[in-house]
């Protein structure tokens, strides 16, 4: 009498305990925290403008203004935001991070947006920030590592949020999140249905799309420690993604993820590098999302445990006894 019963997909289950996350494990909360639980590089979010639309071009826009100030130019840097992203759009800004008085002084036009933006901020409710006023509010851009970047916010009826790898020249908007890293098997993780199923059952929502954090869906991902080989491996397939995306230049993000109309060639893509982070899991295949994220669910736990133990007595002690059963063998 003490049994609980899952549906899915019209099967009923029979199982002893239902987790907060409607599926069979123990009562388990994941809750937030400041860093990866797995080894993966900090998570942060993008750059904030807080600009009053003084930093900020459209295409035509930054045309014009480099027509009339031509030294501004090598300061434009393309800007990546979620809306712009995911729909094939451009926009650029003014980055004048490491620019000079004298050289801001030495463009009129450049030098009248930075005293326009002085007084926007000396009026707003940070008026601190009027003293960087050629500078971003927040910058988290890294230098020098591509970074790979999500959306905050993406439609659920996607199977894989649209995720983009860049070079240190783009910048990214504060509607995104980043992960600075030169590791491409990174994007190829957080890019399949594994990482996607702990999204969908942990992730906060805005109506009913996904609201992808840092400190509840990235931090506390479950993923174990693997190989330079199946890092090798992972890159490979994650490359075979990117490169059939790329086979669509004229199609958007949001088109080429939109699960009726995704391209034959990317959906294969996308199963061949599932597969080969399942593998990273386990040798046999998982053949349902209930059993992935009942797997995942029963890691997170386990990784907690350990987590919790490391650096204690308890830890010292199994450390030691395993020392002892290697000089003793």
């Amino acid at each position: 009498k003490d049994n609980k019963v899952i549906f899915s997909n019209n099967i009923k289950t029979v199982v002893s305990t239902i987790n907060p996350y409607l599926v069979e494990g123990e009562i388990v909360y994941v809750e937030s925290r400041q860093k990866p639980l797995a080894h993966f590089p900090e998570m942060n979010f993008g750059n904030m403008p807080a600009d009053g639309g003084k930093l900020l071009f459209t295409t035509e826009e930054k045309n014009k203004f480099i027509s009339d100030e031509p030294l501004s130019e090598k300061y434009f840097k393309k800007l990546i935001s979620a809306y712009e992203f995911l729909n094939g759009l451009e926009r650029w800004c003014l980055w004048l991070e490491g620019c000079t008085e004298q050289e801001i002084n030495s463009m009129k036009l450049v030098k009248s947006r930075v005293d326009q933006l002085k007084q926007i901020r000396k009026n707003s409710s940070r008026p601190y920030l009027a003293s960087i006023p050629h500078l971003f509010a927040q910058i988290t851009q890294p230098t020098n590592k591509e970074f790979i970047l999500i959306p905050r916010h993406s439609s659920e009826n996607r199977k894989y949020i649209p995720m983009g790898l860049f070079n240190s020249d783009n910048k990214a908007h504060d509607s995104c999140l980043i992960i600075p890293t030169n590791n491409a098997y990174l994007f190829g993780i957080l890019t399949s249905l594994m990482h996607m199923v702990w999204t969908k059952s942990v992730a906060g929502r805005i109506k009913s799309d996904f609201r992808y954090s840092k400190d509840i869906v990235y931090n506390n991902f479950p993923f174990p420690l693997i190989t330079a080989h199946q890092k090798q491996e992972l890159d490979k397939f994650t490359y075979r993604v990117l490169e059939e995306r790329e086979k669509h230049p004229e199609k958007t993000l949001a088109q080429l993820y939109d699960p009726r109309k995704m391209p034959g060639g990317l959906r294969e893509a996308h199963h061949q590098l599932d597969l080969s982070v399942e593998q990273c899991y386990r040798s046999k295949p998982f053949e349902t999302d209930e059993e992935r994220i009942e797997y995942l669910f029963k890691l997170y736990e386990q990784m907690m445990a350990e987590e919790k133990d490391k650096g204690t007595l308890f830890e010292i002690n199994t450390k030691s006894k395993k020392i002892k059963k290697k000089l003793n063998a």
